[in-house]
């Protein structure tokens, strides 16, 4: 009897060992440098998330284990931001376009850090992190779907008041599917590959039922075809946002 406890025992630990692991030991939401996120919160027209955090914080810990990990949250996150994670634990260099060099210790003063992690949302036409600030919270979510729901709501509302865009009936259209095409110049799309950001790229005029049932496209076609493929692309799949890859330009 003793010996089928003992087993029983044994299974029970090797369980709670792994649900333990799969917990803690998920992969947070995709997140970037703060250089390179500015710039791809501007080339896609996201909302640009970024949370101060140190390695010592304890509650940092659990916000990247209890809400960034949540399959949730990261899929809100891919979907419609740009998320990065400033540790505040040691000093070094951020570039702003319009404010040049600051330290990450300048630009917790500048905002006025008081503890972490605190997370700032921002418009991506304001990369220099001035005025157009949408909001930002201290300390964690009370769950991952708190953090859903706060994201939706950033994401599909935060952005109308301030454009006259409160009229009824319009839809959770989110932030970055305003503008339904978009023309990538060829350094952002070069850039957008250096990060290997996930976003299908079609090639070819390919039949639509053959394109992936994704929300964004990008088209690398000749720019005329391109423009006309982009029309039937929004049409007749799930896509909400093209991109169009421009043309070199010969000197």
């Amino acid at each position: 009897m003793k010996r089928y406890i003992n087993i029983f025992l044994i299974f029970g630990l090797l369980i709670a060992f792994s649900l333990s692991a799969n917990v803690y030991g998920a992969e947070i939401a995709q997140n970037y440098q703060f250089d390179t996120a500015v710039k791809l919160a501007r080339v896609l027209d996201r909302q640009f998330v970024f949370s101060f955090v140190s390695a010592s914080c304890p509650h940092c810990q659990d916000f990247k284990e209890e809400i960034l990990s949540a399959p949730k949250v990261k899929k809100e996150l891919s979907q419609h931001f740009i998320l990065s994670l400033v540790s505040v634990d040691e000093t070094f260099e951020l570039t702003l376009p319009e404010r040049g060099k600051v330290t990450n210790m300048q630009l917790a003063s500048g905002l006025g850090l008081q503890a972490t992690p605190t997370t700032f949302v921002f418009y991506p036409p304001d990369p220099g992190l001035k005025n157009r600030g949408i909001t930002k919270f201290q300390g964690n979510p009370p769950s991952p779907e708190a953090m859903v729901d706060f994201l939706t709501r950033i994401g599909t509302e935060g952005f109308k008041e301030e454009e006259g865009q409160k009229n009824e009936g319009e839809g959770q259209g989110f932030y970055n599917y305003k503008e339904e095409i978009k023309r990538l110049r060829p350094e952002d799309y070069s850039f957008l590959k250096s990060t290997a950001f996930d976003i299908p790229v079609i090639e070819n005029r390919v039949s639509l039922s053959s394109i992936p049932e994704v929300p964004e496209i990008i088209l690398d076609l000749p720019e005329a075809s391109g423009r006309d493929f982009a029309g039937k692309v929004l049409s007749n799949t799930k896509a909400k946002k093209v991109y169009i890859v421009e043309e070199e330009q010969n000197n």
